[in-house]
C-alpha cells in the first residue's frame, strides 16, 4: 500500500529505518505497516549497505540508544554513499547517543527527537520532512529594519518561499510551529538580539538543527564573536548583494 499526499497528489512509498534496538525495530514496522513501504535493519555492526541492494528511500530514521564506535561503522558508510546525500534523516538519540553520532558520522540529522518520541509524532515528522523535498526551500528572514526586510524578500521570491518577521521574539513563535529551512537572523536587534534569538531557537524543537546565517553590520565586530560560540552556518555583511547571498544559501541547503 502507498501512502498518498493528496494536496499534492504524490505517492511516498519508501522509508529506511535503522535501530540500535530489535523491539524498537518491530513497534516502528507495525507504526508503519500500511501506510509507508519501508525497509528496516537492526544497528549490530554489519554491513546495512550490502544488505539493502541500492535501495533509496524517501527517508531515513536512525534510532541509536547505547551507540558504540563498533556500530558506528554501518552509520559512516551510509552517511558517505552519494545516494543518500539529500535524503531527509530523523535521529532519535538522547544527548549522549546525538554526541557520539556528530562525533563520528558525516550526515547530519534534519531533526532530532529523543527516545520518548511517540509513533504518531515521528508518522507526521516523516510525512512533514517527505513534503519539503516536493516545495520551494523556506526561508525565515529576521530583521527590525524592514527595508533591509522588503530588500531581502524581493531577492528571494523568485527561488524560495519566504517568510520576514521584525523581532527575535516572533521569530520564536514561528519556529516553534514552522519548520523553516534555513533562517537569516540579523545579529543586533533591540530585544532579543540575534546570538539570544539562536540560542532559544536551538530549545525549540522545530529549531535544533535548522541552519543560521547571521546578518552583520560592519561596526559589529564584537556581536559576531559573541555569535561564534553559537555554531552558525555562516555570516554576511549588509548590506547583502544578492549574488552573494544565493551563493550562501545554495552553499549551505546544499
Amino acid at each position: 500500500m502507498r501512502r498518498v499526499i493528496p494536496e499534492l497528489g504524490l505517492n511516498v512509498d519508501k522509508v529506511l529505518i535503522i535501530s540500535t534496538d530489535a523491539d524498537k525495530l518491530r513497534r516502528y514496522e507495525r507504526s508503519f505497516d500500511g501506510l509507508y513501504k519501508f525497509k528496516s535493519a537492526l544497528l549490530s555492526g554489519t554491513d546495512i549497505l550490502g544488505n539493502l541492494g541500492g535501495y533509496i528511500p524517501d527517508c531515513i530514521i536512525i534510532y541509536a540508544e547505547g551507540l558504540t564506535r563498533q556500530k558506528m561503522f554501518p552509520l559512516i558508510d551510509v552517511s558517505e554513499d552519494e545516494r543518500y546525500s539529500g535524503i531527509p534523516l530523523i535521529l532519535i538519540a538522547d544527548p549522549e547517543d546525538q554526541r557520539l553520532y556528530h562525533e563520528n558520522v558525516f550526515k547530519d540529522p534534519d531533526y532530532i527527537a529523543d527516545t520518548s518520541i511517540k509513533s504518531g509524532k515521528l508518522l507526521d515528522i516523516v510525512e512533514r520532512m517527505i513534503l519539503s523535498m516536493s516545495r520551494p526551500r523556506h526561508v525565515l528572514v529576521v530583521d527590525d529594519d524592514v527595508v533591509a526586510l522588503r530588500l531581502m524578500k524581493s531577492y528571494l521570491d523568485e527561488n524560495f518561499k519566504v517568510t520576514c518577521v521584525k523581532s527575535g521574539e516572533m521569530a520564536l513563535k514561528f519556529v516553534e510551529k514552522q519548520f523553516p529551512d534555513i533562517i537569516l537572523l540579523d545579529c543586533f536587534m533591540p530585544g532579543l538580539d540575534g546570538p539570544a534569538t539562536l540560542q532559544r531557537i536551538r530549545y525549540l524543537e522545530n529549531g535544533k538543527t535548522v541552519p543560521v546565517i547571521f546578518l552583520t553590520g560592519n561596526s559589529e565586530k564584537d556581536m559576531v564573536m559573541k555569535s561564534l560560540s553559537l555554531h552558525p552556518s555562516g555570516f554576511l555583511v549588509k548590506p547583502v548583494k544578492r549574488e552573494e547571498l544565493m551563493k550562501r544559501i545554495k552553499e549551505v541547503l546544499g
